[in-house]
């Protein structure tokens, strides 16, 4: 099946359905709209913090502004219906679970999605740079991803992304959003567990219990672990040892592994970290000068087709300064197997599938 229209028709579409996009029914979707939404940082925030609230998970984001910045709550939510649309092209990847797929995304989705630029502060600010080990004991992290042998990573290995990590410290003189933010996820939803046994139901079986009419499973431990190994992969670069200066700095951080030939380039091993990435990736407000992101969207059409045959992108207004987005996009075929062209100023995305294994 293919799907057209400009992202903002698509969005608002999307949006006067809850059943697509809600997994919680009682979230009141009627306060908000796409465009208070997209057009207002803090009441982006709101709804990110609103939307953990119904799902008993308040205070993972009980005070946003310290993490999240305004302009990047507004990506998230943008990100988050984009990957919504965009689910069908991955769903293969799930069809034999217990439970229906759209309810199993939905939960995963907004759990990563939402968070994944969180720590963007912690990033952004160059007076705040810890090792790995600084930040979990500054933050009080209790439920370690990185010391903890049981946890394992979809991907890249613990031992590259900390490598990783120590890189961009040394080398971009600020820490990495996404391995502080899957670390800070991981632990707060362990947290939160917790807290609302103790709080709520310390009468009940801790392994599993319903709260609110939210259900809470230990069995859901390693799905926490798998929103946070996307949130850690999703911003992680890799580099062509073509490249001769920067494969040499690789290899003096130990980052072999983050290195690849022209003719085999690096694979997601997990659909939940490719989609991020691609969302991430083509999601064009963070791309752009800030703006009316409403008719910014407006401006931008999208055609796709469901079994991931090609996304295209045009842009309608041909004042736009698109060339930045154009850029950012067509490098992901400089890193994965996907193709990015750019036809007649705009974008032909294909071999999606590619991104993952």
């Amino acid at each position: 099946m293919i799907h057209k229209g400009t992202i903002l028709e698509l969005y608002t579409e999307l949006y006067r359905n809850p059943d697509r996009w809600k997994y919680y029914s009682n979230f009141p979707q009627e306060q908000y709209s796409v465009e208070t939404i997209l057009n207002d940082g803090y009441t982006a925030q709101r709804f990110i913090q609103e939307y953990f609230q119904y799902g008993g998970k308040n205070s993972i984001v009980n005070d946003i502004s310290n993490y999240c910045k305004p302009d990047r709550a507004v990506h998230s939510i943008s990100t988050f219906f984009l990957g919504i649309l965009l689910m069908p092209i991955f769903i293969g990847q799930c069809k034999n679970r217990n439970v229906p797929f759209d309810n199993f995304f939905l939960w995963l989705w907004f759990l990563t999605c939402l968070y994944h630029d969180m720590a963007y502060k912690f990033e952004d600010d160059k007076t705040y740079i810890p090792t790995l080990n600084k930040f979990m004991s500054d933050k009080n992290i209790e439920y370690k991803i990185f010391g903890n042998k049981k946890i394992r990573l979809k991907g890249v290995s613990k031992n590259t992304v900390r490598a990783y990590y120590n890189y961009r410290i040394k080398e971009c003189k600020c820490v990495d959003h996404g391995i502080i933010g899957g670390q800070l996820l991981y632990d707060s939803l362990r947290k939160n567990y917790k807290k609302t046994y103790d709080d709520h139901c310390s009468n009940c079986n801790y392994n599993d219990f319903t709260w609110n009419n939210l259900h809470f499973s230990e069995s859901h431990f390693q799905l926490y672990e798998k929103c946070a190994n996307a949130i850690i992969q999703h911003n992680i670069w890799f580099v062509s040892k073509m490249k001769d200066n920067e494969y040499k700095k690789y290899l003096d951080y130990s980052l072999k592994d983050l290195t690849y030939l022209p003719s085999c380039k690096p694979k997601y091993k997990d659909w939940l970290t490719a989609l991020l990435v691609l969302c991430d990736t083509i999601e064009p407000i963070k791309r752009f000068p800030p703006c009316n992101s409403s008719q910014l969207l407006q401006n931008i059409i999208i055609e796709y087709e469901e079994t991931g045959a090609y996304i295209k992108i045009n842009f309608t207004d041909a004042c736009m300064n698109n060339l930045p987005y154009i850029r950012g996009v067509m490098a992901m075929s400089e890193w994965t197997e996907v193709s990015v062209i750019s036809p007649q100023d705009s974008l032909l995305i294909s071999n999606i599938k590619n991104l993952y294994q």
